[in-house]
Order: C-alpha cells, then sequence, then structure tokens
C-alpha cells in the first residue's frame, strides 16, 4: 500500500516492507517533501509509525527510497511515495 493512517485505532498504523522474509541486506529511507529524511532503517521488520523526532508528522505524501538485496542474489532498487492520513 502506499497510504496509512496512524491515527491510534489500530488499523494501518505503520508502514512496512513487505516479503522481508527474502530480503539479506535492506538500506529504506522516507523523506518529507523537502528531502529532509523522516525515517531510515536497515531492519526488515522496523516499521515507520509517522513520526519523526517523536512528533507526529503531518497529513502529506511522503518519498521513500528502497535499495535492498534478496536472498537469491538479486538487487533491488525503488522509488515512490507513501501518503499519510490522519
Amino acid at each position: 500500500p502506499n497510504a496509512f493512517t496512524p491515527n491510534g485505532d489500530d488499523k494501518n498504523e505503520t508502514i512496512s516492507i513487505s516479503n522481508s522474509c527474502e530480503i539479506e541486506n535492506l538500506d529504506f529511507a522516507i523523506y518529507n517533501r523537502w528531502g529532509q529524511k523522516v525515517f531510515e532503517t536497515k531492519d526488515v521488520l522496523k516499521e515507520w509509525d509517522g513520526t519523526f523526532n517523536g512528533e507526529p508528522q503531518p497529513i502529506s505524501t511522503f518519498f521513500y527510497h528502497l535499495r535492498a538485496k534478496l536472498i537469491n542474489g538479486r538487487s533491488v532498487i525503488q522509488r515512490g511515495d507513501i501518503t499519510l492520513i490522519r
């Protein structure tokens, strides 16, 4: 999905990497519309909850960059957007 709603209703609260069991090495970052990095992880199990430095981020479109090496040796690079809805 490219949208999530971290609003405390326990539905669609975070963004995470799907098919994480196939990933051997990961670099995943999320940026706000000004290019400021608001989330970064190398842990395939870590999820973004829509906060930056403990502060909830506003409704907006964020941009991600994902670079991964899969267990079969294939490399994947993806870029896209994520909409945060409250």
